[in-house]
């Protein structure tokens, strides 16, 4: 029996840390026509006027008490009220209609959730390379990255323990949460998302990092290791870039 709203409500979360360059457009981006029950920032202490553009914008502020992006968006969480949480990345900018495309896709009772395409902006030709390869491996895989706006049904969360409480990696969990589930759908509109990321570190490098821990990873869960904190995982990431950079 099909027990899931008809007309889902959606809780957006954007976990953030100095991100007062953009905060206030990627909240835009979600206000602007689109039906959110409520648009919530999970900052780790920002030292910048990230919270209050966010509020201005019109966001609500939960000051988490742990850093790391899996962390805060379940710290965030747990006070929403929505029927389906939605993650935004604060470098990236939901896509116009996205959320009536989300609540068509949750239409279907089987959908457990899912995410977005990407695309970067401005876009060149390795960042192009990379919106192909992260394509390619969402479509094989069924597995989706933060970047590309995942979405997922309360009832599958609360059936699983909540959302994955990690410092990284929690995109991948949270996207093997729901294959057990069922199929999670990748919806056609592209969220924007900034190269920012890829210009910090030399870009064969970056590539080579990302799939590295991506597949180290599955390769853990397959075995059945624990998914843990992801502290191991965020600490190779992060160790040549800055420790203030959340995303």
């Amino acid at each position: 029996m099909n027990t899931h709203p008809p007309f889902p409500t959606l809780s957006a979360v954007i976990p953030t840390l100095n991100e007062e360059a953009g905060i206030a457009e990627a909240v835009g981006s979600l206000a602007m026509g689109a039906p959110f029950l409520e648009i919530v920032v999970a900052d780790a202490g920002s030292t910048d006027a990230t919270c209050s553009l966010a509020e201005a914008a019109g966001a609500r502020v939960v000051q988490c008490t742990r850093k790391g992006r899996g962390l805060q968006i379940a710290e965030a969480w747990a006070t929403c009220r929505g029927d389906v949480l939605v993650v935004l990345h604060a470098d990236a900018r939901f896509p116009a209609h996205g959320a009536a495309a989300i609540q068509g896709a949750l239409a279907h009772s089987t959908v457990p959730g899912g995410a977005f395409s990407m695309g970067f902006s401005p876009a060149t030709a390795r960042t192009r390379l990379i919106t192909g390869l992260n394509h390619l491996r969402c479509h094989i895989t069924g597995i989706s990255f933060g970047d590309q706006c995942q979405f997922v049904r309360r009832s599958v969360l609360d059936s699983s323990g909540g959302f994955p409480p990690m410092k990284l990696m929690e995109d991948v969990e949270l996207s093997l949460i729901m294959k057990r589930t069922a199929k999670p759908v990748i919806l056609p509109q592209r969220v924007t998302v900034s190269p920012r990321r890829w210009e910090s570190t030399p870009f064969s490098q970056g590539v080579a990092r990302v799939l590295f821990l991506f597949f180290v990873y599955l390769v853990r869960r397959k075995l059945g290791c624990s998914p843990g904190d992801g502290s191991w995982y965020h600490k190779k990431y992060y160790k040549r870039m800055s420790p203030e950079t959340t995303e």
